[in-house]
This record gives structure tokens, sequence and C-alpha cells, in this order.
């Protein structure tokens, strides 16, 4: 009997809604680790740019369902898994600091969380990378980028969305963080707040960008 509680018990897979004893189910965590397509690229913004999978399939629902379902804990968890590529690639990088891409307070406030800092968290506590989300604000309050139409309507949401602080103290590298890479035009954005105070990103980490 104890042993059907305990399942019973179980809290469930935020994606298939099985009983689980970690986030994910066995085969929801088999589909999420079949989309790893881990790179870094060289990007037109003249930055690394690390990604961990590819924006589709099951990583593109179980980013939304973080974002729109209250399930902070799958961006936990997809943090632990960039982690350990991050960690067991050819991308390790010490001495950096990360800075999550931030949601404005007003959308912040209604969501409950930042995805981007959460993912951010997770990664930098396996890592033991420096997270300081305190260096970037978002001012502008901004729709989604997903309900842009064009690549110019993009840029427009994004500009002059953000402001950037100079670390009290002599910092590692800035190296940006967020959960989708589609145009660059948030990193871009992020990176001239940054400029303007006078500090170089380094790099941008990303969870996922779609296939190319």
């Amino acid at each position: 009997m104890s042993g059907w509680l305990d399942i019973f018990l179980q809290p469930r897979c935020p994606l298939c809604r099985r009983s689980t004893p970690v986030c994910f189910c066995l085969d929801c965590d088999r589909a999420i680790n079949a989309c790893i397509d881990r790179q870094i690229d060289h990007t037109s913004l003249g930055i690394p740019l690390f990604s961990w999978g590819i924006y589709d399939g099951i990583l593109k629902r179980s980013i939304a369902a973080c974002k729109y379902e209250n399930q902070p804990k799958i961006a936990q968890a997809l943090g632990l898994k960039m982690a350990q590529a991050w960690q067991e690639g050819q991308f390790n990088r010490s001495g950096i600091t990360v800075v999550p891409i931030p949601l404005h307070s007003e959308r912040q406030k209604i969501r409950g969380f930042n995805q981007a800092e959460v993912l951010a968290r997770s990664f930098c506590d396996r890592t033991k990378i420096e997270c300081s989300p305190q260096l970037l604000a978002r001012t502008k309050n901004t729709k989604p980028q997903i309900e842009t139409k064009s690549k110019q309507e993009r840029a427009e949401n994004l500009s002059n969305a953000f402001i950037a602080q100079k670390p009290t103290r002599k910092s590692d590298p800035i190296w940006l963080f967020d959960d989708i890479y589609t145009s660059g035009a948030t990193v871009r954005e992020a990176i001239a707040a940054f400029k303007a105070v006078g500090i170089k990103v380094g790099g941008a980490i990303v969870l996922a960008k779609p296939k190319t």
C-alpha cells in the first residue's frame, strides 16, 4: 500500500503530468535531451554565442510551459542541463560574470519570476560563475518578441529598452544570458546599454535558438 501511496504523492511532470521523483519524467527528459545541439557561434553581433538546444518541439513547449503556466522549476532543471553541457564541452570559461536579460517590472510582477534569471541562477550555481542580474534593467515594457512580425519591428520594439550600470568593483567579462535567441535584437540592445556605460560584453549564453 505504501508503494502506491508514494507514487500517488510524487510530483507530476510539468509536460505530461505523469508522476516523477524529479522535474521531468523519463520520457520527457529523453525527448528534451534529443533537442540538444550545443554549439558556440560567432554571431553578427561580434560576440560568441553559446546555445544549448534547438528551439522546437518539446523544448519549445517546455519554455512556453515555464513562462505561461507558472512552472519556474522547468527553468531550474534546464539551467542544470545547460551547466552540464557547458562544463563537459569545449565551452567552459571561468572568470566571467553572467547577467540575465531582465523582464520589465510590470511583467515580472504578473508572471512572478523572470525565466532568464531562474535559468541563469541554476546554471551559475552549478558552474560557480557569478550571477549579477542587478547590472541590467528593462525600462521599457516591450511586447513579447514572438508577437512582432518583422526584423524591423523587433528592433523598434526593443530600441532603448535597457539601462545598464557599471559593477561597483573590477568585474570579470560580462556574458548575457537568455532563454531564446532569434534575431539577436534583445542581445544587441543589451550590448548597447552596457556600451553606453563603458562596459564591453564578452559573449552570450542562451537555452535555445531556431535551427538554421
